[in-house]
């Protein structure tokens, strides 16, 4: 075998080049792995956004969050509905009972009712849930402590998926489910919720009852309990 014919086949196998284009492609192939490394960087940010919980777990309810409320804000002519519902309430000495965005909770299932998180009151209902806010801060909040609103105003569309439709006085915007934000049992909760009832009596017209565990509800339009 010639030494010409070795050297040939020793070029075709590992051919020459030059140093400059070596370095070409050395710097094509990095600049190719950081693209494909912000393009993955930027798909799983938006991944793990899109998978964000919109709701919080307080004492096992399932309640819409502030990111939530923020996407809800966004929608339509929501943020000003909003803002006229809250200078409503401060007008009337009703303002940080509660923050406003707790009284627009339709309550914890609408997740598996494929409803929205939140509805806004009509106006003419506004009204109807004056008493019963002042009730919550002048009787209940000095009893129990401080409450969290897990269900306020709900719209005809979520009550009748409610399986039992329970409480209608949701939809007239006068009916409140609330959790207590202490750790106060379901039996004493249930004796505090009663004695209050009673020295309160049918002139105040409250209906007020636990409905499960700590979820109890209140309003002021009709008088009973269960």
């Amino acid at each position: 075998m010639s030494a010409g014919n070795s050297f040939t086949r020793f070029e075709t196998l590992f051919p020459h080049k030059p140093p400059g284009q070596t370095v070409n492609r050395v710097v094509v192939a990095v600049l190719g792995l950081v693209l494909s490394s912000l393009l993955f960087a930027l798909w799983l940010h938006l991944f793990l956004s899109s998978q964000e919980k919109s709701y919080t777990v307080q004492r096992g309810y399932r309640l819409a969050n502030e990111a939530a409320f923020n996407q809800f804000l966004r929608q339509g002519n929501n943020r000003s509905r909003i803002q006229a519902l809250d200078q409503w309430l401060r007008e009337r000495g009703l303002a940080g009972i509660f923050p406003t965005r707790e009284l627009l909770r339709q309550g914890d299932q609408w997740l598996d009712l494929e409803e929205a998180p939140f509805a806004i009151p009509p106006r003419d209902l506004w009204p109807n849930i004056t008493k019963t806010l002042t009730l919550v801060r002048d009787q209940l909040i000095p009893l129990i402590g401080p409450v969290t609103v897990v269900s306020a105003y709900r719209t005809d569309s979520y009550q009748r998926k409610l399986v039992p439709q329970k409480h209608p006085h949701h939809r007239d915007f006068c009916g409140l489910d609330l959790i207590p934000k202490s750790h106060i049992g379901h039996r004493e909760l249930a004796e505090e919720l009663s004695a209050l009832h009673a020295r309160l009596g049918p002139e105040s017209r409250v209906g007020m009852g636990l409905i499960d565990g700590i979820l109890f509800h209140i309003d002021t339009c009709g008088y009973r309990t269960w």
